[in-house]
């Protein structure tokens, strides 16, 4: 029986490097589980593999969702499952490759079957983030649900928003719905690797990556995504570095400055990618 290989690691650690010599060797074929590298017009800012990089191997997944529209956890889950399915199939293995813990934690623990919320119950939660800000939406999920709060990392509006909607609207916290669920792949069938380099090492690979987007044409797509108008809570919006280019291109700072802030705020996002990493996945292989 051919064992799903599952990838895992903070930004910038080599993952797709890592999965294609993995598939050269398990004849396998790859499978994104990275929630930006979804997107269509995020080539460059999204790190997603170049032609060059997938190496003749199959890769499935990448950069076939307009950035217009939200692509959640769900979304990602029905199509997956199926493709692996597929890939099975055709004798070959399938190689999950990304940096979002909670695709994996979906596909290895369950997703949970929320009801429909009422219709007030988002907007109630949209008027906290408006008239409090982030920090009173995050109190607040901290009260409803300290347990799914606690896992969120950063300034997350949209996970925040969720925390709080589903406990106000269901009257029961969204950890517990999640504790309620079914892992797609059940225990034996599936292995997971976490790349956990040196966080110096893993630094320095950010600044020089960042630099280098912005030589392979990361500005020209940062001025295309701005052209399209859309709302900064969507999910897009979150690729490195974007926001501070944009804001460079509405003439608030200079391209040095947007770069300097783009991999600060890179490294600052990466360490606790770290600190979520082994604190959820220390059942992994720690590579």
């Amino acid at each position: 029986m051919k064992i799903i290989q599952c990838i895992a690691g903070p930004t910038a650690s080599g993952k797709s490097a890592f999965a294609v010599k993995l598939a050269k060797r398990l004849d396998g074929e790859i499978v994104n589980a990275d929630a930006l590298q979804v997107y269509s017009k995020l080539q460059i800012l999204s790190a997603r593999p170049t032609k060059t990089e997938m190496g003749k191997i199959p890769h499935h997944l990448f950069g076939h969702v307009n950035p217009e529209k939200k692509y959640s956890t769900g979304h990602w889950l029905r199509a997956v499952d199926p493709l692996i399915i597929e890939i099975l199939a055709r004798g070959k293995t399938p190689i999950l490759v990304g940096g979002t813990g909670l695709y994996y934690k979906a596909l290895t623990q369950g997703l949970a079957q929320v009801p429909k919320l009422p219709d007030d119950a988002m907007k109630n939660a949209q008027e906290v983030l408006e008239e409090g800000g982030i920090d009173a939406l995050r109190r607040l999920a901290d009260n409803l649900d300290p347990r799914a709060s606690s896992k969120v990392l950063g300034n997350d509006p949209q996970r925040l928003l969720r925390i709080v909607s589903v406990a106000k609207g269901t009257g029961k916290p969204l950890s517990l719905w999640q504790s309620e669920t079914n892992a797609v792949l059940p225990a034996g069938t599936w292995k997971g690797f976490v790349l956990l380099p040196n966080r110096e090492n893993l630094y320095d690979r950010i600044n020089t990556r960042f630099a280098d987007m912005i030589k392979n044409g990361g500005l020209a797509e940062a001025k295309y995504i701005h052209s399209l108008n859309l709302a900064k809570d969507l999910p897009a919006m979150k690729a490195i570095g974007l926001r501070d280019l944009i804001a460079h291109l509405e003439g608030e700072i200079s391209l040095d400055m947007a770069i300097e802030r783009a991999m600060r705020q890179t490294r600052r996002f990466a360490k606790r990618q770290y600190t979520w990493l082994r604190g959820q996945m220390s059942h992994w292989e720690h590579v």
